[in-house]
């Protein structure tokens, strides 16, 4: 048994835990039921944009009825969904300086949209799939602190999204 590497692998799950800690703490005692546990088979594009299944569990957090809060080990991403016909009519203003992607929610290897492209792009691409709900994924850096993810999760909850 390698020893160095499981100090290793501590070290960064310990990491894990504290954020995940964080971001509990930040959404406990106030509107929203919480829920928590720790999940593997979750995909990220490659380098050359095919999709890569990972094997290793993150901590996620369910707030029930609007997100999920996957804590990775580069940054922090919010899962949730929208319609497709809200989807296809909303202005995303209120979400154009995070990032975020949009995907098919039965087919949610089904890119409609990430950086670099437009939101008519995001639209059209939306127009033409047969999903009856779109996925959304709004990424944060690792570093964000738990008030900024508490305030995130009451815009969605304001503007229709919900999970």
């Amino acid at each position: 048994m390698d020893k160095e590497l499981l100090n290793e692998i501590n070290t960064a799950y310990y990491r894990l835990e504290m954020k995940q800690a964080e971001i509990i703490h930040a959404l406990s005692h106030r509107i929203f039921e919480l829920e928590s546990g720790w999940y593997n088979g979750h995909y990220h594009k490659g380098d050359n944009d095919n999709w890569i299944r990972e094997s290793y569990p993150i901590p996620v957090i369910g707030v029930k009825g609007f997100c999920d809060i996957e804590i990775q080990f580069d940054k922090i991403s919010i899962s949730t969904k929208l319609k497709r016909n809200t989807a296809l009519t909303y202005s995303f203003e209120k979400f154009t300086r995070h990032e975020f992607e949009a995907y098919g929610v039965e087919d949610y290897l089904a890119d409609f949209y990430h950086a670099g492209q437009t939101v008519q792009e995001m639209k059209d691409n939306i127009r033409d799939c047969d999903e009856k709900e779109i996925g959304f994924s709004f990424m944060f850096p690792f570093e964000v602190d738990g008030k900024q993810i508490f305030e995130f999760v009451k815009l969605l909850r304001r503007e229709g999204f919900y999970y």
